[in-house]
């Protein structure tokens, strides 16, 4: 009897490491599978969630991005059209005064107070450079220039910034007869210029 208990314990013992509680180690295996892989799949799905909010966020982000540019660019492409836009009704109201006194804008005081508060205001609407085109046409109308006992037009108090005077000259970088009287100046550029008759009698210079 004795021998064969012996070799009962013994088949326990070698039997024991496969079961747990009364489980088997398959069952043991089963179970912890059954655990991990909804385990896993609820990580796997975090992760995903996580990189598509990542993703929705950034493409949210560019497409703000994307309509401010936009915004923008209309913007200043409004500006510039209402730019040009000014520029050129301001010439055809100049030429339709000039039409009809003789070619001076100072033939009369109605007309040089006329021609003097529209090129006083279109000087304060626009930039540096069809600042230019408006004295450069002018100039080129004899209108800053005493002609025939003819004054210049008026044009003190103007504000010119930025305004580079060799875009004024017509030939060989030459300016002549050319009033701005009591004009301020800034950062005006004269490099190259051969001037002739020009006047900038109590003008204010901010260079």
């Amino acid at each position: 009897m004795i021998p064969q208990e012996k070799s009962t314990q013994k088949d326990r013992l070698l039997f024991a490491p496969r079961q747990l509680f009364g489980l088997r180690l398959g069952d043991i295996l089963k179970f912890m599978s059954s655990l991990l892989l909804p385990l896993a799949l609820g990580v796997f799905t975090v992760i995903i969630t996580f990189q598509q909010q990542n993703a929705a966020k950034q493409q949210r982000d560019e497409d703000r991005k994307s309509s401010e540019l936009q915004r923008e660019q209309e913007k200043s492409l409004e500006e510039q059209r209402y730019k040009n836009e000014a520029l050129d009704t301001f010439i055809k109201d100049m030429g339709k005064l000039l039409k009809e006194n003789n070619g001076f804008l100072t033939a009369n005081r109605v007309t040089a107070t006329l021609a003097r508060v529209k090129t006083l205001n279109i000087l304060r609407e626009l930039d540096a450079q069809r600042n230019m085109r408006v004295i450069r046409f002018l100039y080129e109308a004899n209108q800053l220039a005493e002609v025939d006992g003819h004054s210049p037009l008026d044009l003190s108090a103007a504000e010119l910034r930025d305004m580079n005077f060799r875009r004024l000259s017509i030939i060989k970088m030459k300016i002549t007869n050319l009033s701005l009287t009591g004009v301020f100046l800034s950062n005006a550029t004269f490099a190259g210029v051969d001037m002739e008759y020009v006047d900038f009698a109590t003008n204010q210079f901010d260079n």
